[in-house]
């Protein structure tokens, strides 16, 4: 049997506006498109606003409660799968990677918010009532302008956006990795995205350090300080996630997914799943795995 991908959705239509994917926003009410249960990958961010939903949200293999007040971002690439046993309400905001750079031009920008934040453990934010009720205004007057159509509207809608996730650092906790320092967060920003780019072409770290400029030795020590790990556990962490979402989504055979990974042997693959999982590529496919 051939292998069937996950779905990948590489530009949002919710809001049904033609032309080229730049941003839009839709409410949750009455979507029969939404929430979507199955799991599936964007392109694009992913902001779900959630004022009423009862239900769980996976995320990359985590499960998260999907609640009355809850905030999740979801950045490109990332698995993910949510459902409600409530009709939910809130807003849905997609927008696209040339969208988010013109937000944020440099990677000392995306590092004042938690959301981007390689070192969060938790990409959601519950909100009280009343932290709800405050920001709630800024979506009214991001769906008021999309609605309207004026010229000028996208960078009214990117300020809306902006002042929406300021307001949302502020309330969220503080980070565990404030004792590293700016130029080691941004080498283990830079390292991260290098990673996501590259897990499959590149070999040893040095790979890493040469494209970045840096000795393995002052790689791994920024990365120590940044997250508490070495350089070597992060790209071993993408390969694992990678495994986990292809053992769960598709039909390939775990010989197969080895050697897609770079294994050369499918035996030493499964040691170095389990090692990391406590599972088997078997096991953890018979439990997590999509019925077909």
């Amino acid at each position: 049997m051939p292998a069937t991908d996950f779905p990948v959705f590489d530009s949002s239509d919710f809001s049904g506006e033609a032309g080229a994917f730049y941003f839009d926003l839709v409410r949750l009410e009455n979507r029969p498109d939404i929430p979507r249960g199955f799991p599936h990958r964007h392109n694009y961010y992913h902001l779900l606003w959630m004022s009423e939903a009862a239900g769980t949200h996976l995320l990359d293999f985590e499960t998260f409660a999907a609640r009355a007040n809850a905030v999740f971002f979801v950045s490109p690439g990332q698995l993910h799968a949510w459902a409600s046993t409530v009709p939910p309400k809130g807003f849905v905001i997609n927008f696209s990677t040339e969208f988010f750079v013109q937000m944020f031009p440099r990677a000392d920008d995306i590092a004042q918010y938690p959301f981007f934040h390689i070192a969060s453990d938790a990409p959601v934010l519950y909100l009280d009532q009343a932290q709800h009720d405050a920001l709630l205004p800024l979506l009214h007057e991001m769906e008021r302008e999309m609605l309207g159509g004026a010229e000028g509207r996208l960078d009214i809608v990117r300020s809306y956006l902006l002042v929406l996730l300021t307001r949302l650092r502020r309330l969220y906790p503080a980070r565990s990795a404030d004792g590293a320092s700016p130029q080691s967060y941004a080498l283990t920003r830079r390292f991260k995205l290098l990673i996501d780019q590259h897990y499959l072409d590149f070999g040893p770290l040095r790979d890493y350090a040469q494209r970045l400029h840096v000795t393995e030795r002052q790689l791994n020590d920024a990365v120590k300080r940044t997250l508490g790990k070495t350089a070597g556990e992060l790209v071993h962490e993408r390969l694992v996630l990678e495994a986990k979402r292809l053992l769960c989504n598709t039909d390939k055979g775990v010989a197969e997914i080895a050697f897609h990974l770079r294994f050369e042997d499918h035996a030493y693959f499964s040691r170095f799943f389990k090692k990391r999982t406590q599972l088997t590529p078997g096991e953890f496919k018979k439990r997590y795995g999509t019925p077909r």
